[in-house]
């Protein structure tokens, strides 16, 4: 009896967890509408700052959604094959290359004016945006899942799965973008905030995308299989018996976020790196005893 209360309530406070994240993730999305609107309908300033909300707030409700789906590191690729979510993703990623398209050649039309000048900015701050967007339903739907290699029969002993914090360095170069941006460096501050914005943050954060959604490693009863790539994933199974070793890469950075590279060597010298793992020193454990 002790048992199956202590179960019930940890069921019940599971699905109040996911309730709570369900209505952040809406929430932070209702406001990101309602700042893109006001970048487009308001003047100056006030439009400005809108502008800057949005910026900052559209990764923030896409990071949320995929921890949403993904909480504690758990695989999100089953959610993103819901007819639905497949179909929403595709349909946000369009919406926002349509709505970059037409504010830019509203904004270069009208060049010069007030309006104009908005509309260019506001095209400018959907682009990255429209990628990332874009990148998510490209690899997202694509992925595979490390559970559907495993042998007939195989138990699984041990699962590693990407780690959250992967979405912290383009977080910090949105950061980076916005600080310069706001601040009083004048034009080469300017200059220095949109190349941050444009190459940067759409770089840095692909790259997040890619591996929060495709690095991972299982180790089955007889083989261990490795997930890894960035715009393709990459799958691996390699017989125990033929690993010759494990090892987990990490700097400073790494370390400080709580994540690592994996690295493993067969018998043939080839090496395998899944980079961004949750704790790969269980794994690499596991072979050094």
């Amino acid at each position: 009896m002790n048992e199956t209360s202590q179960q019930a309530s940890s069921t019940e406070s599971a699905r109040i967890r996911r309730q709570r994240g369900l209505w952040l993730t809406l929430s932070l999305a209702g406001i990101t509408l309602l700042a893109l609107l006001g970048a487009l309908l308001w003047r100056g300033g006030a439009s400005l700052a809108f502008v800057v909300a949005f910026v900052v707030l559209l990764p923030l409700s896409l990071a949320s959604a995929l921890v949403q789906w993904w909480p504690q590191g758990r695989d999100a690729r089953v959610g993103c094959r819901k007819t639905w979510v497949r179909h929403g993703t595709i349909s946000l990623g369009v919406s926002l290359a349509v709505c970059a398209a037409v504010t830019l050649v509203l904004g270069v039309a009208w060049s010069g004016s007030r309006v104009g000048n908005m509309l260019l900015v506001s095209g400018i701050a959907l682009l990255p945006p429209a990628a990332l967007v874009g990148l998510l339903a490209a690899i997202g739907f694509r992925a595979r899942e490390l559970g559907g290699l495993l042998d007939k029969g195989e138990r699984v002993e041990l699962s590693v799965t990407a780690h959250w914090t992967v979405f912290v360095l383009p977080l910090l170069v949105l950061g980076a973008a916005v600080a310069l941006a706001l601040g009083p460096f004048g034009t080469p501050g300017l200059a220095l905030a949109a190349a941050l914005y444009l190459l940067g943050l759409p770089g840095t954060a692909g790259q997040a995308l890619a591996r929060f959604i495709h690095s991972g490693a299982v180790l089955g009863e007889r083989h261990l299989y490795l997930s890894y790539g960035l715009l393709w994933q990459k799958t691996a199974s390699l017989d125990r018996e033929r690993i010759q070793a494990v090892g987990v890469k990490r700097n400073a950075w790494t370390r400080l976020l709580g994540q690592g590279k994996l690295s493993v060597v067969d018998d043939r010298g080839e090496s395998i790196v899944v980079a961004g793992l949750r704790g790969p020193s269980r794994l690499a454990q596991r072979f050094s005893a």
